[in-house]
């Protein structure tokens, strides 16, 4: 008896075969290659296997979706609700068989086989609530760095691309206050309409100079 049956088209058995030597790494017995001992009847044995298994892991796939074999081992797993849905290529959500498409799938279309990685945490714990084991924690996601005050914006040079929009919000600036003063001096509309344009940029610039560098 294993506690996993992975469920797959023929054509993703390479995928099936790391994501096997994954879940074992994690200490779990897999039933996944589909090699009928002789003499065994094909149907009776996935069948068995199915029934024994205390979870259900489903490979969607372009192949997959196609599959009857697939289809009827993800709606037995269903029906015992020990299933874990996957999606291992860049098949669209509504592709996926209609009765499945309500179950959340987990995308490791990017997988290669690393452990930490947020989709395989995702799918790993989904498997270990199946079979009752407490789950792994999840890694802390990176705090998205703050956007700087309007003050440090003009105090600060800032750094990487902070730096660029501040310089060019501190040139356009001056030109725009410049010319701005030679408008009203010499009363030209056209000058000053150019120099209200220049300071409006340098604002835009000053905003961007805002954003994390």
């Amino acid at each position: 008896m294993s506690q996993i049956f992975i469920s797959y088209a023929n054509e993703d058995t390479a995928f099936a075969r790391r994501l096997a030597a994954a879940f074992e790494h994690e200490g779990w017995s897999v039933w996944w290659d589909k090699q009928i001992p002789p003499g065994m009847d094909y149907a009776q044995v996935i069948e068995r296997a199915v029934n024994d298994a205390s979870c259900i892991v489903v490979l969607w796939s372009q192949h997959s979706i196609t599959s009857r074999w697939v289809h009827t081992e993800a709606a037995a797993g269903a029906d015992r609700h020990i299933i874990a849905t996957v999606v291992i290529d860049d098949t669209p959500g509504e592709q996926i068989p209609f009765e499945f498409r309500r179950l959340q799938a987990v995308n490791l279309g990017d997988w290669h086989g690393d452990e930490t990685h947020a989709g395989y945490l995702s799918l790993t714990n989904r498997i270990r609530s199946i079979l009752d084991e407490p789950p792994q924690p999840m890694p802390a996601s990176k705090p998205a760095a703050a956007t700087a005050s309007w003050k440090d914006a003009m105090s600060s040079w800032g750094t990487g691309k902070q730096r660029g929009y501040r310089i060019g919000a501190a040139v356009a600036g001056l030109l725009g206050l410049g010319s701005c003063s030679e408008a009203l001096d010499y009363g030209d509309s056209e000058m000053l309409i150019g120099s209200v344009v220049l300071i409006g940029i340098a604002v835009y610039l000053l905003h961007l100079g805002r954003k994390p560098g």
